[in-house]
């Protein structure tokens, strides 16, 4: 199994100037009419440059060579110097934040990062399998937006490995987690899917938000 490294960044880490954007990626910049879209997109792209040079061992300095293309499902493809990096990135972002996943090689990977919220039974009763309704039913009140949260994260990361984000039933992922709610560290889990089997799943509740990594 491929090694997996991830980073949180925040807006406010973003550097004020666009000196770490390829010229392609300063056109896409501004082509964005919102300000919202822009900040999710820069301190996505953020992120995700600075995992690819911690995963290469490369200086900061460095960043300028790096670019984050779009693949034709849309999901982000690493350049590097114009080239593809042999590596897999998955990105998400929530409320100025970024959490951003690489792998060498190229198995599937997905990650994601959700606000700790409280949803509605209709958002369970629409999005989650029978078995997962279930779950929910079941888990004591002070756990269960934590447990609501984690189980949408980590169908989300899947289908982020999967490379079809959210065009398909949410319902083609189950979610079996091992129960294990102690402490701050990483827990696991994993998904079962429709048609490509079985992925395991890191989960952690990171201050305000729940990470998931697939793989």
């Amino acid at each position: 199994m491929n090694q997996v490294y991830y980073t949180i960044q925040d807006y406010r880490q973003v550097p004020a100037g666009f000196d770490w954007l390829t010229a392609g990626e300063c056109a896409r910049l501004d082509a964005f009419r919102f300000e919202k879209r822009r900040r999710d997109w820069l301190v996505g792209r953020w992120a995700a440059k600075v995992a690819l040079l911690d995963i290469g061992g490369l200086p900061r300095s460095d960043i300028c060579r790096l670019e984050i293309a779009s693949a034709a499902d849309g999901a982000p493809s690493p350049m590097i110097d114009g080239r593809p990096c042999r590596a897999r990135l998955s990105l998400s972002h929530s409320n100025n934040r970024a959490f951003a996943a690489v792998s060498r090689g190229g198995s599937a990977l997905g990650c994601d990062i959700e606000q700790i919220e409280p949803r509605s039974e209709g958002f369970v009763e629409t999005f989650f399998t029978t078995a997962e309704r279930a779950r929910v039913g079941q888990a004591d009140p002070w756990l269960r937006d934590i447990l609501v949260t984690m189980i949408w994260s980590a169908k989300e990361s899947t289908l982020k490995a999967l490379r079809t984000g959210l065009r398909v039933d949410t319902r083609s992922v189950e979610v079996i987690d091992n129960g294990d709610w102690s402490g701050n560290s990483w827990k696991e889990a994993r998904t079962l899917t429709a048609d490509a089997g079985q992925f395991s799943c890191l989960w952690h509740v990171h201050g305000p938000s729940v990470l998931s990594i697939v793989h």
